[in-house]
């Protein structure tokens, strides 16, 4: 007796639960976005303080000014030690990738140091979690995608690392 052609099927019972559990995950996904959203009124001096460096990165590299992006950078992380202005700048005027919308959805201070080796001198940490739109210049495409940013505060400073 063989088992090729046999078809696998679940019980009627299993098939409702599973329509339950993907409704319960439909309406998380759909209200975490409102329960995480970045709002001046809910946000600690810190997070204000992070949201600002965050904007000026995001928005100059919206503009594409490479300038303020460089110096949004924070000059003791491995690309700025390895990259001066010139090097960063033929870099991402031959991208082909462009930031050409965001949206900062959470801020998140981090409580310590996660690599007081390497980074002994930061004074703190943060994460922004960012919905982006990118467009690709050589292909025409668009594309929303969701990332993490790292800010590390440095002499009072607030840096994207």
């Amino acid at each position: 007796m063989t088992l090729e052609g046999f078809k696998w099927s679940s019980p009627p019972r299993r098939k409702g639960f599973k329509g339950i559990l993907f409704l319960g995950f439909l309406l998380t996904l759909f209200s975490t976005p409102f329960a995480w959203a970045v709002s001046p009124k809910t946000l600690s001096d810190q997070q204000k303080e992070v949201e600002a460096a965050a904007r000026n990165y995001l928005e100059a590299e919206v503009a594409r000014d490479f300038t303020r992006v460089y110096g949004s950078l924070y000059p003791g992380s491995d690309y700025c030690k390895a990259n001066n202005f010139q090097a960063y700048r033929a870099e991402a005027q031959s991208s082909p990738v462009r930031i050409t919308a965001y949206e900062i959805l959470r801020i998140v201070l981090l409580e310590e140091n996660p690599d007081k080796k390497k980074f002994p001198n930061l004074e703190e940490f943060a994460r922004v979690e960012v919905d982006l739109v990118l467009h690709y210049s050589d292909t025409n495409q668009k594309a929303d995608v969701n990332y993490n940013f790292p800010f590390v505060k440095e002499g009072g400073k607030w840096y994207k690392l």
